[in-house]
């Protein structure tokens, strides 16, 4: 076979594996979330303006010849999926993306991480070690969090971009990286630059094209809210019963929020709200934000535009009452393990049994385990007994 011919054959399998992932997500009912014309393999969810102007900003620096590439954003915005997009359109699915997380790591560890060890280069290097770059081979490797990456070893990574090879720690030898690299950071680098805390030169080597995303709670970035609401609904595997959507009650109830976590902050609000709905739909009631209230949504006025603070909604439904049913809600879900209803609600288990103190929640009575699987229906009278520390 010709490598003509092979590359013709591999193009054909290409076309041929998006048109059926296309049909696929057709079918299925997705392609209503998605960015247009976003790759197959990544999920970027969001058609706003300030969305699609993103997108075509990593679509260019994609299909360029520009590497490294850093990522600029605020916490939660989705930059590895930014960095798997890059990935997706540059080196495709045949090519591996590795990531790492350069706070995750002390130096030492995170040296032999990336650059890999022969044996006998340190105290414990038994064997010899394939380091990240080497493993990335021509796909993608991506740098989470490169502001936190000790100055000695953005020297070492400066070498890498500039001369496209490494060697591993105790090693004499010369390996070629082949990878794309791509960085992101949360922080303003070049304030990290005047604070000394990160390289000059590194920084101007990196930041070429950056790739600056949009914060949820920038105006040009709201209407994707409900859009990014709806599709974790859809798709989280938190609770057991199916979810339909969110009311247009809801979704202007998220809308009025700053969302300074950004999306994983909306992900994190919606799987509470899965867990305290028990209808069809994610009503403005089961919705608990962990920052100040949004303002409240009215159909006629739309939301952020002068409209009072939403202090409680219809009835008697206040944020006490709220925060008591998400909690029986987890503890029910967990089966009253409570360690694992902790972990449900993102907070430790000294905080939930404080909370169980104070709105005097204690778990069913049990008489040949039937109050354990016991199904709760709504406004169903609880008895409670005293819950065991």
């Amino acid at each position: 076979m010709t490598r003509e011919t092979a590359t013709s054959q591999a193009k054909l399998h290409l076309a041929n594996q998006v048109d059926e992932n296309q049909n696929t997500r057709a079918a299925e009912g997705w392609e209503e979330f998605f960015a247009e014309n976003c790759p197959q393999s990544v999920d970027i969810v969001g058609k706003s303006r300030d969305m699609l102007a993103t997108l075509d900003t990593i679509k260019t620096v994609a299909h360029s010849r520009c590497n490294p590439i850093l990522i600029v954003g605020q916490t939660g915005t989705g930059k590895e999926q930014v960095a798997r997009a890059v990935h997706a359109w540059r080196a495709g699915q045949d090519n591996d993306f590795v990531a790492v997380n350069c706070a995750a790591l002390t130096a030492s560890l995170l040296e032999s991480e990336l650059f890999g060890h022969v044996r006998g280069a340190f105290t414990g290097a038994d064997r010899e070690k394939t380091g990240l770059f080497e493993a990335a081979a021509c796909g993608t490797i991506f740098l989470d969090e490169i502001s936190e990456m000790p100055l000695d070893l953005q020297a070492k990574l400066l070498r890498v971009l500039q001369e496209k090879k490494f060697r591993k720690v105790g090693g004499t030898k010369d390996i070629a990286c082949n990878a794309t690299i791509v960085a992101s950071s949360n922080r303003e680098l070049l304030h990290e630059v005047r604070e000394n805390r990160f390289r000059q030169d590194l920084y101007y080597r990196l930041a070429i094209f950056p790739i600056q995303l949009p914060a949820l709670g920038q105006a040009g970035r709201r209407s994707d809210i409900p859009l990014l609401a709806k599709f974790f609904a859809k798709t989280s595997d938190i609770c057991n019963h199916d979810i339909e959507g969110l009311t247009p009650e809801a979704e202007q109830f998220l809308m009025g929020h700053d969302w300074p976590g950004n999306v994983r902050e909306l992900k994190n609000v919606v799987d509470r709200a899965l867990l305290l709905e028990q209808g069809k739909w994610i009503t403005p009631q089961s919705i608990m934000l962990d920052k100040p209230q949004p303002q409240a949504c009215n159909a006629a006025e739309p939301a952020g535009q002068n409209a009072p603070v939403a202090k409680k909604t219809s009835g008697d439904f206040s944020l006490e009452t709220a925060e008591r049913e998400f909690i029986m809600r987890a503890l029910r879900e967990t089966r009253w393990q409570r360690t694992r209803a902790a972990g449900l609600l993102g907070i430790t288990r000294a905080t939930l049994h404080a909370k169980l103190k104070r709105y005097g929640i204690t778990p069913p009575q049990t008489q040949d385990h039937q109050a354990e699987n016991h199904q709760y229906q709504p406004g169903e009278s609880e008895t409670l007994r005293e819950a065991c520390a």
